[in-house]
């Protein structure tokens, strides 16, 4: 199997104004994300709001999703569960749907032991029809996954990648070095859209960044200039794609706040509905009023850039 690499962006999933799936939405967003260039599409992780989506959504999104990019680029689906069985079971679906591959975070709720993440993987990657990325998401599941797990890991056949979303470049690097002696088989991805550019000049696979929901072309164009090793065209995107957090990620409370800034900027985009999955409310009133303000900037900002 050919290594997953490239920008691979967190997609939202959109909803309609009874939070079902809105599939002029899921189109949109097919659409603007493949016109900018991206290498594949992530489903169902935390910018997806996976664990927060019923059983019938996750499935109608992977469906349409993958109907409409026709295999152009990779598919990767969030299976995160508590229970390995429902895991797996989603797995097959996504696989019978035409998904490329999965992608799970430790269960969350109780925080695992080292030996109980090797334990958990390697059982999923043992018994997955499809390929398996692991994510490390310590924010969400409160366990941290650790270099030396991550390399008995990496030995396993159908373990093919890592996505990094610690947001500590010492952590990352210390996985980097760890993971060189599986380089011909094994991916390693940067999460937070601050790092993408830094990550891939060090030798990051790629990103899968939040903020590529709304610039796909900038974010390909980041890593493709940082793959040159490019460091000031990376310098100069990498700038636009901090501001572009700085200013959307923190006007709401709470860990959800990234992503209510993220989806009214995508509605204002004319893309999706700005609607969240239960029982979040999405912006309104002056937090609304600011994401008009910041999309302002940012799309000059934008132009600025030329790409």
């Amino acid at each position: 199997m050919k290594k997953f690499s490239g920008l691979i962006p967190p997609m939202v999933t959109p909803l309609d104004a009874n939070r079902r799936l809105d599939k002029k939405g899921v189109k949109n967003m097919v659409d603007h994300l493949l016109s900018g260039g991206v290498d594949g599409i992530f489903l169902l992780g935390t910018t997806g709001e996976g664990p927060h989506l019923s059983y019938a959504v996750r499935e109608a999104l992977v469906r349409e999703t993958c109907r409409l990019v026709k295999g152009r680029v990779p598919v990767l689906v969030g299976i995160t569960e508590t229970d390995i069985e429902d895991a797996l079971a989603f797995a097959a679906i996504c696989g019978k749907l035409g998904a490329a591959a999965v992608v799970a975070a430790p269960p969350y709720y109780f925080k695992l032991t080292q030996a109980e993440c090797v334990e958990w993987f390697s059982e999923l990657a043992d018994r997955s029809p499809l390929p398996v990325v692991v994510y490390d998401m310590p924010a969400h599941t409160d366990t941290v996954i650790e270099p030396a797990t991550i390399v008995k890991l990496a030995a396993h056949p159908n373990v093919v990648a890592m996505k990094d979303s610690s947001s500590v470049i010492a952590l990352f690097n210390k996985f980097r070095l760890a993971l060189e002696p599986f380089a011909d088989k094994f991916s390693l991805f940067m999460g937070p859209d601050e790092a993408m550019g830094e990550a891939v000049l060090l030798g990051a696979d790629g990103g899968v960044c939040t903020g590529a929901n709304l610039w796909p072309a900038a974010f390909k164009v980041m890593h493709l200039a940082a793959k040159a090793g490019d460091a000031g065209k990376v310098a100069r995107i990498q700038r636009f794609t901090t501001m572009s957090s700085y200013l959307l990620y923190g006007l709401g409370a709470g860990q959800i706040g990234f992503l209510k800034g993220v989806k009214a900027a995508l509605a204002e985009m004319g893309l999706v509905q700005n609607v969240l999955a239960a029982p979040f409310a999405p912006f309104a009133g002056k937090e609304l009023a600011a994401v008009k303000k910041a999309l302002k900037t940012l799309r000059a900002e934008y132009a600025r850039l030329g790409i």
